[in-house]
């Protein structure tokens, strides 16, 4: 009886390998934060910051974290990151519900000059679609 517990667990390590199955165990992959973003105006300066980091991962900020948009900002919109945060800033010039779709790239951390990964993650990118308001 015994046995048969251990038969899915040794399926998924076959079917997996070993790395990947108690890397995705633990389940470290980058995430973007949840976040309900203001209403602007057209006639206000806007800001809004969004942060990342890996899940489960205490090493976060040895990672390089890449982030760009599926689409362009609202015009008047622009974004600068500053490591793990990219902020939306600006005025507003048209008014409308955008639903902006934010892509997260994450590589590292590296052990050596000769760029062999230290450790490996489930995933290694992720996007979340936000909801901007402007008035």
């Amino acid at each position: 009886m015994k046995t048969l517990k251990f038969l899915p667990l040794l399926g998924c390590i076959l079917l997996f390998g070993c790395n990947d199955f108690w890397e995705c165990l633990i389940d470290r992959r980058p995430e973007l934060e949840n976040k309900t973003f203001p209403i602007g105006s057209t006639e206000t300066y806007y800001y809004v910051d969004v942060s990342a980091e890996i899940k489960n991962e205490p090493r976060d900020n040895d990672y390089d974290y890449f982030f760009e948009f599926a689409e362009p900002l609202p015009e008047g919109l622009d974004f600068f990151v500053n490591y793990r945060t990219i902020s939306i800033e600006g005025t507003p010039e048209v008014t409308g519900t955008y639903q902006i779709v934010l892509n997260l790239f994450v590589d590292g951390p590296f052990r050596d000059g000769f760029g062999e990964e230290d450790s490996e993650l489930c995933e290694y990118n992720t996007s979340k679609t936000y909801t901007l308001i402007i008035e």
